[in-house]
């Protein structure tokens, strides 16, 4: 039996020291909280072998010193020569397939978008993992399971390491559940993706666009080009958003839940006026309620119209690249552009701002 500081952070494990903080050794770069401290960098543990011959390594809340650590392994120390010691009962490990339900029970609040998108990383790892107790799955398992997502399904590294980073968020929440002690996840590498230029229209393919679409379709796709916006925008707009006498949109982003106003072109706006004499709905394309299925549904068909109008490896979000393209063409500013379509971060606009096909 011994007492051991158990470190957490791996600058700190090579440094010799008693758990207390010490500015001559500790280093500056361990993690911080939002507030500007230093993250607790360890405990206090016991570590010893049980009748079973079992290595064991326990923690206690209420120790915060060497020395009341060595006081709790004397008390075990005399426990077990009187054959009294009684440990702490470990959690029972549910399996990966058990947990996933409790998983995105707590996601149900979540976004649509959001939910789907777990929903169908958890599936698959259910399907290859879900029989291993979430203690089972090791570094091993987890490249296994990327080899064979790779060669048996044939999906591409960002989907693969989509899915690693669900197992991650699992891990993560076993861990403050108590359930797990580490989140292997993040010692995985993710796999190398190589970032392939968007789609975009060019001028002749914008043409023949205008020229052979009709009706909703038509509009549709106007709309999607000329404001950026993403097709279940598109599908929500309602008459009472759109403001002619300015020339304004404003809707509510699907990703931030952010309400933003971009210009309407009066080309645009001449265009909406026309259609709007025959389709008095409170929403301009769209009547039924808005789901994920719903904009999956549409953006099927919009990738299978544009196929057959000779535009391959085009979909509607694909109009989205095309409207940056357009206004890096005319020389808009990467700031402007980048409020018009709501980035987070002026580099994704960068880049689609010099998109070309």
């Amino acid at each position: 039996m011994a007492v051991r500081f158990r470190k957490y952070f791996p600058q700190c494990k090579l440094i010799p020291c008693s758990g207390r903080p010490n500015k001559s050794y500790c280093p500056g770069d361990r993690p911080k909280r939002s507030n500007g401290e230093y993250k607790t960098c360890g405990t206090w543990c016991i570590e010893f072998f049980d009748d079973s011959k079992q290595w064991q390594s326990l923690t206690f809340k209420d120790i915060r010193n060497k020395t009341e650590a060595e006081k709790r392994l004397t008390l075990f120390i005399s426990d077990r020569e009187r054959g009294k010691l009684n440990l702490p009962k470990k959690k029972a490990v549910p399996t990966l397939a058990e947990y996933s339900e409790a998983y995105l029970e707590s996601h149900r609040g979540a976004k649509e978008n959001t939910l789907c998108a777990r929903k169908r990383a958890v599936n698959v790892l259910v399907e290859y993992l879900g029989n291993y107790p979430l203690d089972k799955i090791t570094a091993f398992v987890i490249e296994k399971y990327r080899i064979d997502r790779k060669e048996k399904d044939q999906v591409k590294d960002s989907t693969i390491n989509d899915d690693v980073s669900t197992l991650g968020h699992i891990f993560g929440r076993a861990i403050k559940e108590g359930i797990l002690d580490k989140n292997l996840c993040k010692d995985i590498k993710k796999l190398k993706v190589t970032q392939s230029r968007e789609r975009v229209l060019n001028a002749e393919e914008i043409a023949m666009l205008l020229d052979k679409l009709e009706g909703k379709c038509r509009f549709m796709v106007l709309t999607g080009l000329f404001t950026g916006m993403r097709l279940g925008e598109v599908l929500r707009l309602k008459w009472t958003d759109i403001d002619f006498a300015k020339c304004l949109i404003t809707f509510i982003q699907s990703k931030t839940s952010k309400q933003v106003t971009v210009p309407l072109s009066s080309y645009l706006a001449d265009e909406l006026t026309k259609y709007k004499e025959g389709h008095t709905e409170e929403r301009l394309f769209e009547v039924k309620e808005i789901t994920n299925a719903v904009v999956i549904r549409h953006s099927e068909y919009f990738s299978k119209l544009f196929k057959e109008l000779g535009i391959n490896d085009f979909t509607y979000h694909n109009l989205r690249h095309s409207f940056a393209s357009l206004h890096g063409d005319i020389g808009t500013g990467a700031i402007v552009t980048q409020n018009i379509l709501g980035h987070s971060k002026v580099d994704m606009t960068l880049t689609e701002l010099t998109q070309k096909v």
